[in-house]
């Protein structure tokens, strides 16, 4: 794989791009490279495509599941004050 330098880029640009790898939650280096992959026609697979076949062995919650475990949990987070007294 090759290393490129891009120089005097223009702030708007630099920010934009930031931005949108914030936003996706990639690394900068990642979207540059699906940039410009797909403005020569050759769109580069992402990292994070094949985390969702996976998500049952990453501890993956569902909506439902945080809202059955902060259910749950709940009596954790009341303190009873005449028993720390």
């Amino acid at each position: 794989m090759s290393t490129l330098t891009v120089h005097a880029l223009d702030p708007e640009v630099e920010k934009l791009v930031r931005g949108k790898a914030r936003k996706e939650h990639k690394s900068l280096n990642q979207v540059l490279k699906e940039l410009l992959g797909a403005s020569v026609g050759k769109p580069v697979a992402g990292q994070g495509e094949h985390r969702d076949d996976f998500s049952e062995f990453l501890g993956v919650w569902t909506e439902r599941d945080l809202r059955d475990f902060e259910e749950a949990a709940a009596d954790l987070e009341r303190v009873e004050t005449e028993e720390w007294q």
